[in-house]
């Protein structure tokens, strides 16, 4: 499945659930604004989180009383009728945050998937240690996106690889684990018998390089929860509300 294709169908299911639900219409709004790094994962005990680094942002949408969040590098701050979602080109990082965002929030509000905003102060420890009750010794573990707690853990309890898009990450070791480019993707995919990959894939357009994998693929984080509803992706989120 191509990119453009995931964002076609993206777009049709929220235009059913619009359809649905009647929503077309009424005087509702999804608002879209970059959240501090303070409002979007609190103070955890280490600042070395890309949205404290500064790397991203988080994007929250609110559909009537229901959030939704994404990460991302591009923003806008933006106000979006419900119907208007379906119009955005999704043709960059910024436009793309601004649609997940909102299709996470009508997701949300309409009940059809939990946990799209993000955990905050110690619970994204909390959620790297329970990797350990999810994922089974003895696996080859490839992390897409550099999740320091992530790493920490997977590196002490499983054969691991990590690759991230940041240049300032890439050649970078933490605890043992080497950082890796993305050109080292198709190898590291061949490596491994488990990829683990950020739901931020789903703005940046790299989902597509893990659809089709013939191993299993674990997609984590906020950004994907109304994506993994729709596309049936198996999904990793333990500490979101």
């Amino acid at each position: 499945m191509t990119v453009a294709a995931i964002y076609d169908q993206l777009r049709a299911a929220l235009r059913k659930q619009i359809r649905q639900h009647n929503l077309t219409g009424q005087d509702v709004s999804v608002r879209c604004k970059a959240l501090s790094a303070q409002e979007a994962i609190g103070s955890p005990e280490r600042d070395d989180y890309p949205i404290i680094k500064g790397k991203e942002v988080m994007v929250e949408a609110v559909f009537k009383q229901a959030k939704g969040h994404a990460f991302t590098d591009e923003f806008e701050n933006a106000n979006y009728r419900v119907e208007e979602l379906l119009e955005i080109e999704l043709d960059n990082n910024r436009r793309r945050a601004s649609f997940i965002s909102g299709l996470n929030a009508v997701f949300r509000h309409l009940d059809l998937c939990p946990k799209t905003v993000h955990c905050k102060d110690d619970e994204p420890k909390q959620c790297a240690e329970n990797l350990l009750n999810t994922i089974d010794a003895g696996r080859k573990v490839l992390l897409i996106g550099c999740q320091p707690r992530f790493t920490e853990v997977l590196a002490a309890h499983y054969k691991v690889r990590v690759v991230d898009l940041d240049p300032d990450n890439i050649g970078r070791v933490i605890s043992g684990a080497l950082i890796e480019p993305p050109e080292n993707t198709g190898d590291a995919c061949a490596w491994c018998d488990l990829i683990l990959a950020t739901g931020s894939s789903v703005i940046n357009g790299t989902i597509a390089d893990f659809l089709h994998q013939d191993k299993p693929v674990i997609f984590y984080g906020v950004t994907i929860a109304a994506p993994a509803h729709i596309l049936h992706l198996k999904t990793y989120c333990h500490c979101s509300h």
